[in-house]
């Protein structure tokens, strides 16, 4: 039997009626009742700067609610109730939106990474890392990317071990706080009391993660949670999977019918999710964005979900960036540390690391997405482009730098000039480098444990001054050639106008800079 066969979910979800206050209703009639977020506790706020005249302020806690017993959640029937006969939880959250509600319609709702809010670091140049109680943001967000688009954030963890709520033996507990937390931002306010905090509305939201997060907002919707409970009808508009590649985690039902044990990363030897497995409810299912990063398909076996048969509602992007591109010398040596987590990569030896950033194209990205499923904040953007794929050839036979799956025929992109992969959407950096990716995942190359992420990382071989000279002559003409490749890349919707000036700064700093990551 195909394995990937064992997978399928069912389309609909229980009916159920209208949200009550935990205690308002009996044990025996609490199936009737959906999960809710039941109570707010506000830990701090800070400001965080004024945008456009409009001041953002974060705000941090935690979120209380139920799961009623007729959620689909494996290994909930074991779990301790409260005399209603739900399972009650309280988990961390944060949001950071407008002092004065009402003044955006859109919010981004992150997956968190282990705990830390990694897209959110990437939209705004910032480095944040931890739960919000422990997290650091300077005053004005870095670039305020996010914000001076117009747009919130929020997150609440969903992690077994961050969020005190998800036992380890019901993971899936997560995704509920997700979509209840999602709920509740778009205004279902039932389960809360009268006096609870008001954390805003939205009307737009959007879901979004990179690599371990992304898996989560795969297995969200794959195993139908953005269906809400009540009305049947989505939670989120709009879901961004950085690295998704139809990878998913093992939480919960996909996990049960994989005979996987339980965990926050991959089912040993899993498949990936098709397209069209991975959206299956009409009514229910997101607008959803999937990227593969070039390193992807070295390490997370990206070519079985590369193809542009795909649901109307899908676009997939293919980028010639790493999973993880290296920028600072502080992440540079951190990549090599006998101390990281998971032992040093490439046994310890110093590399150089490729630097290509993809942070302007998801920016586009989330501004695309928001335009696309309506938001009023993101009225003047273009809608998305269509799907970008690298043209693919015969995977690596040694496993040095390719993870191979037993039994399954893998693709990796065909290199083309420079070793740059063929096709995917062209970024300036590819199309005008400064160096080689390659080898392009460094080794061990492997998902067999959630800290072996060394192949997210790509080698990098850069052009010495002279080469540099050779082929481009100066710095000025070859920021000519850099910013034409852009031009290209917004022309034809891949890039927003507004992020050409910090391509064009960065690719100076580069350029005839021997220190470079």
């Amino acid at each position: 039997m195909n394995r990937l066969s064992l997978f399928g979910l069912s389309a609909t979800l229980a009916a159920v009626v209208a949200l009550a206050p935990p205690g308002a209703r009996s044990a025996a009639a609490s199936a009737a009742h959906p999960s809710a977020i039941t109570a707010i506790a506000i830990a701090g706020t800070l400001d965080v700067g004024t945008f456009h005249g409009i001041p953002f302020v974060r705000t941090w806690g935690t979120v209380s609610g139920v799961v009623a017993p007729d959620e689909k959640i494996h290994g909930l029937g074991r779990l301790p109730k409260d005399p209603d006969g739900d399972y009650a939880y309280t988990s961390p959250f944060e949001i950071i939106a407008p002092a004065r509600h009402g003044a955006n319609a859109t919010i981004l709702i992150e997956s968190e990474n282990r705990g830390s809010p990694i897209m959110l670091d990437n939209l705004d140049a910032i480095r944040a890392a931890g739960p919000p109680a422990r997290a650091v943001y300077p005053f004005g967000l870095g670039d305020g990317f996010l914000e001076d688009s117009g747009l919130s954030y929020g997150r609440v963890a969903w992690q077994t071990g961050i969020s005190p709520g998800v036992p380890a033996t019901a993971q899936g507990v997560g995704e509920v706080i997700m979509r209840d937390f999602a709920r509740m931002l778009a205004g279902d306010r039932s389960g809360l009391s009268a006096g609870a905090p008001d954390l805003g509305r939205y009307r737009t939201l959007l879901f979004g993660g990179i690599s371990q997060s992304s898996w989560f907002v795969n297995t969200f919707i794959a195993e139908g949670f953005n269906a809400d409970p009540v009305t049947g009808k989505r939670v989120f508009a709009g879901a961004l999977a950085i690295d998704g590649t139809g990878n998913w985690l093992a939480l919960n039902r996909l996990a049960a019918a994989h005979h996987a044990a339980e965990a926050p990363y991959f089912a040993p030897d899993a498949l990936p999710l098709p397209a069209r497995r991975l959206l299956s409810r009409p009514g229910s299912d997101p607008f959803y964005v999937d990227v593969a990063n070039v390193t992807d398909f070295y390490r997370v076996h990206a070519s079985l979900t590369d193809t542009t048969s795909l649901p109307r509602r899908l676009r997939r992007y293919d980028w010639p960036s790493p999973h993880h591109p290296v920028t600072t010398a502080a992440d540079a040596a951190a990549t090599f540390a006998a101390t990281r987590p998971g032992g040093p990569c490439n046994d310890g030896t110093v590399v150089p690391l490729s630097p290509t950033s993809y942070t302007p194209f998801l920016r586009t990205l989330v501004i695309e997405l928001a335009h696309e499923v309506g938001s009023p904040d993101t009225a003047h953007a273009p809608g998305l482009p269509p799907t970008r794929l690298f043209r693919l050839g015969p995977a690596p036979t040694g496993t040095a730098h390719f993870n191979p799956l037993h039994g399954i025929a893998l693709k990796v992109p065909r290199i083309g000039k420079d070793a740059e992969p063929v096709g995917g959407v062209r970024f300036p950096a590819a199309a005008v480098p400064l160096g080689r990716p390659e080898p392009v995942s460094l080794p061990p190359v492997i998902t067999t444990k959630i800290t072996g992420v060394c192949g997210n990382i790509g080698q990098w071989q850069p052009f010495t001054t002279a080469e540099e000279t050779r082929r481009y002559g100066s710095s000025n003409r070859f920021l000519r050639l850099y910013g034409k490749a852009a031009d290209r890349q917004i022309a034809t919707g891949y890039l927003l106008a507004a992020q050409k000036p910090g391509m064009l700064a960065t690719a100076a700093s580069q350029y005839a800079n021997p220190d470079r990551p």
